[in-house]
């Protein structure tokens, strides 16, 4: 009889698709940074739509939502539970939040400047936490069970199902080596190695942003692939001319997987 394989470790494969990707951790000032942009200070869109509708909050008291960035979730929800605490590590983001606040007059959220690796024994436990588009992180195990760890009855998160439309076009015009960061597989099965039974629904794929400029679209590819010849540029100024449903937007225009179970209580 032939021997089972040995269990998969998905955390250490995980962690092993990162740094294949050249996954670098953005840092906080990075988010401040685009906290003071006009689109972020409160950019309700259809994602926020998508995930409110999947969100259960029958009986529900409270929710924790992590990675909360302006409170384009925490502000809707609040008005629906009795309490939400929001934490993000973005100083800037949590100044749109807490200037959201108070333009609604809403008096049930509590912003905590904290981070995935930070300390969050001062957080009250919640009957559901959420994270967002908040879970490319260097370690997904711990965060899927600190998540788990601070929501009495469930948990609700959403990640990527693959790139942004356009990468991979991208990639192959500018003929750079390019490896797509990790997808929905790995929570799944981490939640799956970690007794939970995750159920996954998926949100519509938003459109591509049309209003995006050259300027912006090289940017991003700097980003992805770091600093552009003359001659790159001019090719990405070209497709971005003759492309338009391919341009990477300001939005992340991929699909999202929305992934969802009930924790231990």
């Amino acid at each position: 009889m032939t021997a089972l394989p040995p269990p998969i470790d998905h955390a250490t494969r995980y962690r092993q698709h990162l740094q294949a990707c050249g996954y670098a951790p953005k840092p906080a000032s990075a988010w401040d940074a685009r906290a003071t942009q006009p689109g972020w200070k409160r950019r309700h869109d259809d994602y926020s739509d998508a995930f409110l509708a999947r969100l259960d909050l029958d009986g529900v008291d409270s929710v924790l939502d992590v990675g909360c960035g302006p409170g384009l979730l925490s502000l809707p929800i609040a008005a629906r539970v009795r309490q939400v605490h929001a934490l993000d590590y973005s100083r800037g983001m949590l100044d749109g939040l807490r200037a959201a606040i108070a333009r609604a007059g809403v008096g049930n959220i509590q912003p905590w400047q904290l981070s995935w690796e930070d300390d969050w024994s001062a957080v009250p436990r919640c009957d559901v936490a959420i994270a967002s588009r908040s879970l490319m992180v260097p370690d997904l195990a711990q965060a899927l069970a600190k998540l788990d760890a601070h929501a009495r009855r469930r948990a609700c998160i959403t990640f990527a199902t693959g790139p942004r439309t356009g990468a991979g076009e991208l990639a192959a015009l500018l003929r750079r080596t390019w490896a797509p960061m990790p997808d929905h597989r790995y929570p799944v099965n981490l939640l799956l190695d970690m007794g939970r039974l995750p159920r996954v629904d998926y949100l519509p794929v938003p459109a591509p942003a049309a209003d995006k400029d050259v300027a912006d679209l090289l940017q991003q590819a700097e980003a992805m692939f770091g600093e552009l010849t003359a001659t790159e540029r001019q090719s990405l100024c070209d497709w971005h001319a003759a492309s338009p449903d391919n341009r990477l937007g300001p939005a992340p225009t991929c699909r999202w997987a929305f992934i969802w179970w009930e924790t231990a209580g």
